[in-house]
């Protein structure tokens, strides 16, 4: 199977192609970055973190806030399965340069041609 890479540029008359891995990062990314309910046709696709305070983030409970983002993506990624979301260091997310904001790093397992295949990746929010 193909998959397309983002964003969408038509090069030479063709959309550059994806790994199933790159495929995976493109949409967890773009899950995570879309406010919940912002698509008309789709008002569930995307996650609800855009609708809390910053502040909140570091006094709300964490385990509620990994558990909204593991929803969203189980429900837009069905490709992805064993799901797992923890937070990281922002530092360690971008190789130890100190950024503000926070990271998440997604776990899970997926299958490319009959073969269970591990998935990691770390996702800035803010």
């Amino acid at each position: 199977m193909e998959y397309l890479s983002l964003p969408l540029v038509l090069r030479e008359g063709y959309l550059s192609k994806a790994t199933l891995e790159e495929s995976l990062t493109y949409s967890i990314g773009l899950i995570l970055s879309t406010r919940l309910g912002s698509l008309p046709f789709n008002p569930d696709y995307g996650c609800d973190i855009w609708d809390r305070e910053y502040s909140d983030l570091y006094t709300a409970n964490k385990a509620e806030i990994r558990a909204s983002l593991r929803n969203a993506i189980d429900k837009s990624e069905k490709r992805l399965y064993n799901l797992s979301v923890s937070f990281v260091s922002v530092g360690e997310a971008q190789g130890g340069v100190h950024v503000l904001g926070m990271a998440v790093k997604v776990t899970g397992n997926y299958r490319e041609d009959s073969e269970e295949k591990k998935y990691e990746g770390t996702f800035n929010l803010g």
